[in-house]
């Protein structure tokens, strides 16, 4: 187990070396990876990473504080399901009734696999899935924005 203060230190350590992993994508010229987490343009809609000690998860999250507006939002990008999956390129996890780990309640859709984020070994495979799973969730986001953004 660690301490407060070393398992602040290797959490820090894992998102820079993520942020340095990204420099390396094409295109990306030495530059860090600007993803768009929650610059997303609708409010209450973001795109995140959720690390832990069991699982990784890559999530567009509704996080509206009414859920009336969260569930038809979750419910017009529902709609897009198809489309949205096609554009991923493969299937994904709905869930209108997520409780996250603070006891919020959050619509999702989201991907994940197991992990933990404090064994360093296992960062390169986790920073594989997560760079690749948001790249393909941004470019499903990108593509049912302008639907989704009038209610």
């Amino acid at each position: 187990m660690f301490s407060k203060e070393e398992a602040k230190e290797l959490r820090l350590e894992f998102w820079q070396k993520l942020s340095n992993r990204t420099r390396r994508l094409p295109g990306q010229k030495g530059r860090k990876r600007l993803w768009i987490g929650d610059n997303t343009g609708i409010k209450g809609l973001d795109l995140r990473f959720d690390v832990g000690r069991e699982k990784i998860i890559v999530a567009l999250e509704i996080n509206k504080k009414k859920e009336e507006d969260r569930l038809a939002l979750y419910e017009k990008l529902e709609a897009a399901k198809g489309l949205f999956e096609r554009e991923f390129e493969g299937p994904l996890i709905w869930d209108f009734a997520y409780t996250k780990d603070n006891g919020r309640d959050v619509c999702r859709v989201y991907v994940e696999q197991p992990g933990d984020m404090y064994v360093r070994e296992t960062w390169p495979e986790i920073f594989t899935f997560m760079i690749d799973r948001m790249i393909r969730l941004e470019k499903a986001f990108l593509e049912v924005k302008d639907y989704l953004k009038y209610m």
